[in-house]
């Protein structure tokens, strides 16, 4: 029976790669342009399933889409169109960001998904939307919405996701009047919410920022023609946790100033190498970062020290719930790792093994940078979840030396 599972080899990567496009970036410029005044020209240098499922919702809702290997133009619809369904997969940024913003492309939009995605938390960004005049017709997808979205002050108590404060920041932008959006406490991943607000700018339109809280008045959107999606840090984390581990990987088409947390990696690998030489154990506090979370555990595991991941309470919320599913990884891969509250506790080394990829992936790329400390094979099951967010992920590991076998092929 044909399988989606894969084999590596221990080995050693050494080469040069470009960083791919950001899937973070990507969601936001394309909803953008999908609002904007005229016609946007955005280069994306790998299109990953997440970021066609945002392109394939702007078609479905009447936007004009004109796509190639590496590039997409898209085209504002002159009107609204009277009904449409879109469907998600399981894409949690764009289920809540077409959640915001469908009802300016649509009269009528059912929303649909798969897998956990219907698990993922919504409500209290659904809750703030029917405040403010949608209609929608359940607290979990599949859902209709209905109706014309006004400004005024939506107010986020239970802060469990940032991508609520950018559903809301991307359908401001084509409302009139003021919209002020007012948080209990400095959210979590606010660096996604400063990602937001400079594509929004790119786009001309101003959010102004006062203590946790976020402010657009009367914005008009402009389209700047051409935009070109910086690389992306997440992706590019796994390629530096293999140079921590010896590898020699020259990575390109990343900014170094970039608005992404997850550029942290590089200082995180820094303190991973300072306290293998100084013999001490490290705590990681992953609540800014949570996707870097695998990635982080598999590199732990090269400290000869018993280490931490702290605060990752939202990292149950992921594609898989991120403490199990990591934890589960660590321990098949022959290292020792408990769940301790909302954290991680890690210590041994990784042996080899067997892994299920529990569809996440990016617990597929970790397992993957994990066979570089392996003594023997590791196979991991359901290779393809790496699709997700990293298409071309096995393909550049191999052009880079790294040595895998596709079972069941």
């Amino acid at each position: 029976m044909k399988t989606d599972d894969i084999l590596i080899h221990p080995s050693k990567l050494t080469g040069q790669i470009d960083a791919i496009s950001s899937k973070s970036f990507a969601h936001r410029v394309l909803i953008m342009a999908g609002l904007s005044n005229n016609s946007t020209n955005i280069y994306i240098n790998e299109f990953s399933k997440d970021i066609n499922v945002t392109i394939d919702g702007l078609k479905n809702l009447g936007v004009g889409i004109e796509k190639n290997e590496n590039f997409v133009k898209i085209i504002p619809p002159e009107e609204k169109i009277d009904q449409a369904t879109i469907d998600m997969y399981e894409s949690g940024s764009s289920l809540r960001f077409f959640t915001g913003v469908s009802s300016h492309f649509s009269k009528n939009t059912k929303i649909i998904g798969e897998k956990r995605l219907a698990q993922r938390p919504n409500l209290e960004l659904i809750n703030n939307l029917r405040k403010h005049g949608l209609e929608i017709s359940s607290d979990k997808i599949p859902y209709t919405i209905k109706g014309k979205l006004k400004a005024g002050q939506f107010e986020f108590l239970e802060n469990k996701s940032s991508q609520y404060i950018t559903a809301i920041m991307l359908a401001a932008s084509k409302l009139k009047g003021k919209t002020y959006i007012k948080l209990s406490e400095k959210p979590e991943s606010i660096g996604y919410i400063d990602i937001t607000r400079k594509v929004l700018k790119d786009f001309n339109v101003d959010v102004k920022k006062d203590k946790h809280s976020y402010i657009i008045e009367n914005p008009e959107i402009k389209s700047p023609k051409n935009y070109i999606v910086e690389g992306d840090w997440s992706n590019a984390a796994f390629f530096y946790g293999a140079n921590l581990l010896g590898s020699k990987i020259e990575i390109s088409n990343l900014d170094e100033n970039s608005l992404q947390k997850d550029r942290e990696i590089v200082e995180i690998c820094q303190k991973i190498k300072e306290c293998k030489k100084e013999g001490k154990e490290l705590k990681i506090d992953i609540s800014q970062i949570p996707d870097l979370c695998p990635i982080v555990a598999i590199l732990l595991t090269y400290l000869d020290k018993t280490s931490y991941i702290i605060n990752g309470e939202r990292l149950r919320l992921k594609e898989s719930d991120r403490l199990e599913s990591t934890s589960k990884m660590l321990n098949d891969l022959g290292a020792n790792c408990q769940i301790l509250g909302d954290g991680l506790k890690i210590s041994g080394k990784i042996s080899g093994g067997k892994v299920d990829s529990f569809n996440d992936h990016r617990i597929v790329m970790a397992a993957s940078i994990g066979s570089l400390l392996a003594k023997e094979d590791i196979i991991i099951k359901n290779y393809k979840a790496v699709n997700k967010s990293y298409p071309s992920f096995f393909k550049t590991f191999e052009k880079l030396g790294g040595r895998i076998k596709y079972l069941g092929a």
